[in-house]
């Protein structure tokens, strides 16, 4: 079957909805499709020479048509809103230009008004339409605060709702986004899920004392808390400078945030205005270094929101379970993380934002170095059994074989 994405983000981008779509794009092709994705420019390459409205490019037999979007810096919601806006109307022109009709059109929600494009173009083409949900909009907004428009809130909801509807499937990251999902009225028939997942051939276990990524920041004597991933606007990453700082008289503590987002800025500005020197930024790792940055750490943080438990699933959960290392995440208690932390005894799961007993739990983790080996170990197994790559692409391609199977026995 020929499959059609539209996802802004995609190969060489190295934010975390490009590589899992990317992934899956080369699985898919594994499993005998043909792909086709709709894709913006990367924000991590520079190509400001070679960008142009319509670009086709092909990776690992995965065909690109890469379109024009604005690279405005993040920081502000408007430019956020223009550089969205224009690679959807690019990513619009883009659909026309696919060499082969293809059998179901499959849209992400970056952006989120993505579904639209699903709906359009599976429609022109007479293909399955498939929602594959990544985050709930506009909840996202509206609890971090960043959207207080009404009518533009309203304009999100309506047309997710449509998408929603007008989707043959809906496929979403956890059974706590399912449950926001069928609160919206959608059939609990319709909705699929498809775990995010930990690539075990690149994601596995590193020794401390061999791990080039602790001995390049000097990281072999100190116990290493870690925040990696995405530092924007939904994580409350400055309760973690809050707590760095009151561990800012015990040297044999590190805190390192390893990442790039709209919110960075802000942050080193509030590390710097404290005098902090115990907590260190560093860019986005490579895809086959991620292994060393991952297993530096002793402890990684994850951090939402209260409130988005459900809205958004972070993904970066997987490849800390891949690496053997435990985690410890201030989310909402009916959250897919907080289940898997309970049901595999792999993370700790706090209130979010209590820095108090964050402090406390970090502190427990330091006096007790056999529980996170413990805790990593379980976690380990986990993304082994559960959360591996072709696990999770394997069932994306049944529900891409289930559907189509039915609309053939029904003609």
């Amino acid at each position: 079957m020929h499959l059609l994405f539209f996802n802004r983000s995609f190969y060489p981008d190295i934010e975390a909805t490009g590589q899992f779509l990317t992934e899956l794009c080369e699985d898919l092709i594994s499993y005998g499709h043909t792909v086709t994705v709709v894709a913006g420019y990367s924000h991590h390459v520079n190509n400001k020479k070679t960008r142009s409205l319509i670009k086709k490019e092909e990776y690992k037999s995965i065909k690109i048509i890469r379109v024009y979007g604005t690279q405005f810096p993040k920081n502000f919601l408007f430019c956020r809103l223009i550089n969205l806006t224009t690679y959807f109307l690019s990513a619009f022109v883009g659909g026309f230009f696919v060499e082969n009709k293809p059998d179901v059109v499959i849209a992400q929600t970056d952006p989120p008004v993505s579904g639209l494009l699903g709906i359009c173009f599976g429609k022109l083409y007479n293909a399955k339409f498939i929602y594959s949900c990544k985050d709930l909009y506009p909840e996202i907004g509206i609890v971090t605060g960043r959207l207080t428009n009404p009518f533009l809130n309203l304009l999100l909801k309506e047309i997710n709702l449509l998408s929603f509807k007008l989707a043959h499937k809906v496929i979403c990251l956890g059974d706590d986004m399912k449950r926001k999902i069928v609160k919206k009225g959608i059939s609990e028939e319709k909705i699929e899920i498809v775990y995010d997942w930990a690539n075990l051939e690149n994601l596995y276990p590193i020794n401390k004392n061999s791990n080039p990524f602790v001995k390049s920041h000097n990281l072999q004597n100190s116990f290493t808390v870690m925040y990696s991933g995405n530092i924007g606007l939904t994580q409350g990453l400055e309760k973690i400078v809050d707590v760095a700082n009151y561990f800012k008289s015990n040297h044999s503590i590190k805190f390192l945030i390893v990442g790039d987002g709209a919110n960075k800025t802000n942050l080193q500005k509030l590390v710097k205005e404290k005098e902090l020197t115990n907590i260190q930024f560093l860019p986005y790792q490579q895809r086959n270094e991620l292994k060393y940055s991952l297993g530096a750490a002793d402890i990684h943080l994850i951090t939402i929101e209260k409130g988005l438990g459900g809205v958004m699933v972070p993904s970066k959960i997987y490849g800390i379970l891949a690496c053997g290392k435990p985690f410890i995440a201030w989310i909402d208690e009916d959250s897919e993380i907080s289940v898997i932390a309970k049901k595999y005894n792999c993370g700790i799961t706090l209130s979010p934002g209590d820095i108090s007993a964050m402090i406390q739990t970090i502190e427990g983790c330091l006096s007790n170095p056999q529980k996170i080996l413990d805790m990593g170990k379980n976690g380990l197994e986990a993304a082994t059994k559960y959360y591996e790559r072709r696990i999770s692409t394997s069932k994306f391609n049944q529900i891409i074989i289930k559907e189509t199977m039915m609309t053939k026995e029904k003609s």
